[in-house]
């Protein structure tokens, strides 16, 4: 699918009011995903998340879908470090930022937010796709180009999940908008210290920082087992 709806919502102070409360009915932990067009807006925010009963903020720097900000922040090193050390100052809460695929090394943005003191690093979102209408001879999307996701973007995350793997410490979230449970194998393995699906399920493992086939905890297959029909007749 390629979609370009943005980010659009009412803001924070209606989450405060509206979301937040309804969101504290159920057994479950509350990360809010952050966004903004500057280093100020994102501060800004973080100081106002900062002082609300929640467990964790995901530093957003992935966004196909927005013409200005985001991008520029989340494409390099320093972009991305620069960012996540200004809001680290303010916020005292778990920092999760999450990666744009659209780059030529993902490993130097994750870096950036490992120098910076992030607790964790979470990817791929979409990537930058654009479709053109034959009868129209123009792109389908207004804003020309948008977010690509669905079953041909899972190799991707596989890949760049393994790349960042093997170039940071910190934790990995694995993103898959799916829950079979071969597809999450193939990012779990690849060294994600947890793995989001579409059922909104957590899944982690023993270790902290290294995965393999016996530190799994949730995706350990079980074998099938068939069972023979018993002979009805007794012999005699």
């Amino acid at each position: 699918m390629l979609n370009s709806i943005g980010l659009q919502n009412p803001g924070v102070e209606f989450f405060m009011e509206n979301d937040l409360p309804w969101l504290k009915k159920f057994d479950t932990k509350i990360i809010v995903n952050a966004c903004g067009s500057s280093i100020e807006e994102y501060v800004e925010l973080a100081k106002v998340l900062n002082t609300l009963d929640i467990d964790g903020v995901e530093l957003n720097l992935s966004c196909p879908n927005v013409k200005a900000g985001c991008m520029a922040f989340g494409t390099s090193y320093e972009g991305v470090k620069e960012v996540t050390s200004q809001v680290k100052k303010v916020l005292d809460k778990p920092l999760i930022v999450k990666l744009t695929p659209n780059v030529t090394d993902i490993t130097l943005p994750a870096k950036g937010a490992e120098d910076a003191g992030a607790d964790g690093v979470s990817l791929i979102n979409t990537l930058l796709g654009m479709s053109i209408d034959i009868e129209k001879r123009r792109p389908i999307l207004a804003n020309n180009m948008g977010g690509l996701s669905g079953p041909a973007v899972k190799p991707v995350a596989v890949r760049m999940v393994y790349q960042v793997a093997q170039a940071v410490k910190i934790p990995i979230l694995g993103l898959r908008r799916n829950s079979r449970r071969k597809r999450c194998y193939r990012i779990h393995d690849c060294r994600s210290n947890s793995h989001i699906n579409r059922n909104r399920q957590f899944y982690r493992t023993r270790n902290k920082y290294k995965s393999n086939k016996r530190s799994r905890r949730v995706f350990r297959k079980t074998p099938n087992r068939r069972y023979k029909r018993a002979n009805s007749e007794v012999s005699k």
